[in-house]
């Protein structure tokens, strides 16, 4: 969790510093019709509950995103798509997600940007082992992904916003700690 926190710090802090240099002469933002771009991406993720006494599972992710701009004048954008993760070790499930982030693509140099982000994850389950897995979930996430060229790499962290499993004595949402890598196009 401390790394986590640092890794936002940080992330906040490089805001001030790239803002400067998309406002120097040294750098512009120019929007180029059908700029949106899309994304493929591998994560591995550490998946928790807030119930107590629960550890965490591993799972694994595939993902593709699309990213819609939402001005001709600066890098914000909005993006969707669809991804799925398998949650293995002690829990065998399969969940479809639907992101729904906003984003703002910082450009360090020609080649990198540094783009944090921030929005809700329409969750539904597709199968687990468990019995009081709820079809549908709510979620949010934030974080980060630095593009280097047509490459990126990230990390998010998310939490629950409705129960992903439960009964009337017992209920749980679910907390998902993931870095990814992949493609840019």
């Amino acid at each position: 969790m401390k790394k986590l926190l640092v890794l936002a710090i940080a992330s906040i802090m490089s805001l001030g510093a790239s803002a400067q240099l998309i406002t120097s002469n040294t750098m512009t933002y120019s929007h180029k019709k059908g700029s949106g771009y899309n994304r493929i991406g591998a994560s591995y993720n550490s998946i928790s509950t807030d119930a107590e006494g629960s550890g965490s599972v591993s799972g694994a992710s595939l993902s593709w995103t699309k990213g819609i701009s939402v001005s001709k004048s600066m890098p914000l954008y909005i993006e969707t798509g669809i991804g799925a993760t398998y949650a293995f070790d002690e829990l065998n499930a399969l969940t479809a997600t639907i992101p729904l982030n906003v984003t703002y693509k910082l450009p360090v140099t020609e080649g990198i940007k540094i783009a944090p982000l921030a929005g809700l994850t329409f969750n539904g389950n597709i199968l687990s082992d468990a019995d009081d897995v709820k079809v549908f979930s709510l979620g949010w996430q934030a974080g980060v992904n630095v593009e280097l060229g047509k490459f990126y790499v990230g990390v998010t962290y998310g939490g629950g916003l409705t129960n992903y499993a439960g009964n009337e004595s017992y209920s749980c949402k679910l907390n998902n700690l993931a870095a990814t890598v992949g493609i840019v196009f």
